[in-house]
């Protein structure tokens, strides 16, 4: 008996937390901004009525000192902005920071997916397919820009992805893994155990290998379901005076088959035989992707205990 039919939900957007260094006691650029710019305001314009300046400067004197207060507060948000940024970066970071780092790191990365496996009432497919809408929304945006017409089957279709397509980082090849960044969580807490604690590094790299295993370590969604090779061929000829690289085209091809697969999933008119070949794949995946999940959560946890406790010498 199959899985229940995974349905396409278009109100996956998912509001992202505001991580412990981008808010919080340090003063908050618009704020800031704001409040300088209204006592300016009213320091300036109140000093240029009582010396006259204002009648001086003609039917454009209450314009021009707006523009300097714009530009000062312009300014002022730039500064204030890098000045947070400067005190994010060097403050010490201390037990709880670190701390909020992992839970923010895990809950932006991988939140959605955890809150699916977790439910007993969500099959493998329909995680499956969750990430495959992800993954071709995400080949729409990166590798579909010149080529409008395929852009436009996507986009027509107006399926909706997870916010900021949060599962397009999994299923990755090595290659499409060593060309992004490392969450910025990560990055930050490299740059903490380098300054003060030095012997933490072992358990960096092990966050680092725990990380590329989970995006890159269930295997690659093209090699899981490959794309016809006739298919390519002819997206490669259609466009013969700029054709598409051969990996471009079969990202295209994929991302072309998937969504012809999830309008018939929502439709409820999926082909048995092809259903079968998806749900297999998501049966042989998602525990896979589910175990790298866990091992990453635990690597994390064990380098937050260790820099908790006792620095050794």
């Amino acid at each position: 008996m199959h899985a229940p039919m995974p349905s396409i939900r278009p109100d996956r957007k998912r509001s992202r937390r505001v991580s412990a260094n981008e808010s919080g006691a340090i003063l908050n650029p618009v704020a800031a901004t704001i409040f300088f710019g209204l006592v300016l305001t009213i320091v300036v314009y109140s000093a240029l009525d009582l010396n006259g300046t204002m009648t001086r400067l003609g039917p454009f004197g209450p314009v021009l000192p707006l523009i300097v207060i714009v530009w000062l507060m312009i300014g002022v948000y730039r500064g204030v902005k890098r000045l947070k940024r400067r005190a994010v970066r060097i403050r010490i970071k201390g037990p709880l920071f670190i701390r909020s780092l992992m839970n923010d790191c895990i809950e932006r990365t991988c939140g959605i997916l955890e809150t699916q496996l977790n439910a007993p009432t969500i099959p493998s497919s329909m995680i499956l397919n969750d990430i495959l809408l992800d993954k071709m929304l995400d080949i729409c945006a990166r590798d579909c820009l010149r080529f409008s017409d395929i852009r436009r089957q996507i986009e027509g279709s107006r399926l909706k992805g997870t916010g900021d397509l949060v599962l397009a980082s999994f299923f990755q090849t090595s290659v499409e893994y060593r060309k992004q960044p490392l969450p910025g969580e990560i990055r930050q807490v490299a740059d903490t155990v380098s300054r003060s604690r030095p012997d933490l590094k072992r358990l960096l790299e092990r966050l680092k290998k725990a990380h590329q295993t989970l995006c890159t370590g269930t295997g690659n969604l093209l090699a899981l379901l490959p794309p016809d090779a006739k298919k390519v061929e002819k997206i490669r000829s259609t466009y013969r005076y700029r054709p598409p690289t051969l990996e471009r085209a079969q990202r295209m091809v994929f991302a072309l088959d998937t969504l012809a697969y999830l309008k018939a999933t929502r439709h409820e008119n999926v082909i048995r035989l092809e259903r079968r070949s998806y749900d297999t794949v998501a049966d042989q995946v998602i525990p896979k992707l589910a175990d790298a999940l866990n091992a990453y959560k635990l690597v994390w946890q064990d380098l937050v205990d260790a820099y908790e406790g006792p620095k050794k010498q």
